[in-house]
């Protein structure tokens, strides 16, 4: 699937629908993921993201303590368990709102109660909330005085309610504080894990945990459990496990596997823009602009890159580190379709996943060093193997470069500086 990039500013819209005391629906399309936030007279009264699973709403009930709610989930109806596993094999949950069904079923069933009913739909509101205002690339549209979704309105009248400054407010605070967390710390659906031979490394000074410690946690943490689900394991804010296992992160004693799916696709958590410094070519690039007065002078070529690689978080963060007016970015998860789509584009560098379904980067390495339309153009690998087989196959598949997972945006960019200077 190609994505194609718009810039989004979903706090801004928002906030000016609130200012209006706009009645409506605000919907956001980032192509995998969507979402529709419904105001009335100015307030939030429900955000619908078309990412659920039934562990997310097990981990509201959780949060929670709707214990008895937790326990009748055992026994949903099959039907509900075909959407869930629909959900995770399609990677997709567009136009499929699996909450609505459960927590009506609940609500009918006496499973839960009315007033917990509307905590956790508050909760829920929230969380959707909090990813979609880290949404910067896709689609919006506003429908005026279009009316919340009927079951909301069945189960709950109107009185939900939530003031979306305040919702803008504390969302604000809490990006800085995610924003100081490990850079390779994209979203609290990660699933961390320890590597071997992690205790013969040195601990980072800044980090609050022993080897004991350590040792004890990694008997939990073996890339199966979220930094969300470990945040309830250990009754402490996620924020804060997150900020706690940065050090270690960063120091690759802990590693960090990407959300499952449709979770994956949410988006990043948005990080500062560094100055040109950190990278001769962006600094090369904000040069020509401050230097060169003629505006035809002035001008800056835009880069095409193409990203092929099956994992959209993979994907989104490398569109989010490179510089929106200096690079035309297509991002590619189907790497059947990824040959003709370069054929058509031709960029000027392609950056390259090896594992991949159906067809490894590799085998597209080849094809398109053996056609006349790509045979010149910097094609770099891009993997988490770092294995001298791996880079040996890179280099006869016929790759200009080598880049291995995780990687910076400093690291990117010296990267791609390298091949396109």
């Amino acid at each position: 699937m190609m994505t194609t990039i718009t810039k989004l500013k979903p706090r801004e819209l928002l906030s000016r629908l609130a200012n209006s005391n706009s009645s409506g629906c605000l919907e956001f399309d980032e192509g995998l993921i969507s979402w529709k936030i419904y105001l009335q007279e100015g307030n939030l009264k429900y955000v619908y993201c078309s990412a659920q699973l039934l562990d997310q709403l097990k981990y509201h009930l959780h949060y929670l303590e709707c214990k008895q709610a937790v326990a009748a989930l055992k026994h949903l109806p099959s039907s509900y368990v075909k959407i869930q596993s629909y959900l995770q094999e399609k990677s997709s949950a567009q136009n499929h709102n699996l909450y609505s069904k459960v927590i009506s079923w609940l609500l009918i069933e006496k499973h839960l109660e009315p007033a917990q009913g509307l905590e956790l739909i508050e909760h829920i509101n929230k969380d959707a909330l909090h990813f979609c205002l880290w949404l910067d690339r896709g689609t919006s549209s506003w429908q005026e005085e279009k009316p919340i979704p009927s079951w909301i309105r069945e189960q709950f009248g109107y009185s939900l309610s939530l003031s979306i400054s305040e919702c803008l407010d504390v969302e604000q605070t809490r990006l800085k504080q995610w924003q100081n967390c490990s850079v390779e710390l994209l979203s609290v659906h990660q699933r961390p894990y320890f590597t071997s031979g992690w205790e013969q490394k040195p601990l980072p000074t800044s980090g609050s945990l022993n080897y004991q410690t350590l040792k004890e946690l990694s008997q939990v943490i073996r890339g199966s459990t979220s930094i969300r689900q470990l945040s309830l394991l250990l009754k402490k804010d996620e924020l804060y496990v997150a900020q706690i296992l940065s050090p270690y992160i960063d120091n690759k004693i802990i590693y960090l596997r990407n959300a499952q799916p449709p979770l994956d696709k949410l988006p990043s958590i948005p990080r500062p823009q560094k100055n040109a410094q950190e990278s001769p070519l962006v600094a090369s690039f904000t040069n020509s602009k401050s230097e060169n007065k003629n505006p035809e002078s002035a001008a800056v070529k835009i880069w095409k890159i193409v990203c092929i690689d099956d994992s959209p978080t993979i994907l989104k963060e490398i569109q989010r580190f490179l510089d929106k007016d200096r690079f035309e970015v297509t991002a590619i998860d189907d790497p059947v379709q990824a040959v003709p789509i370069i054929f058509r584009l031709k960029p000027d560098l392609i950056l390259l996943d090896i594992t991949m379904p159906r067809i490894n980067g590799y085998k597209i390495c080849g094809l398109l060093r053996n056609s006349d339309h790509c045979n010149q153009t910097p094609i770099i690998m891009v993997t988490g193997n770092t294995g001298l087989i791996d880079k040996a196959r890179a280099k006869l598949a016929g790759a200009t470069d080598y880049f291995t997972k995780p990687f910076t945006r400093q690291g990117l960019m010296l990267m791609i500086e390298k091949h396109l200077n």
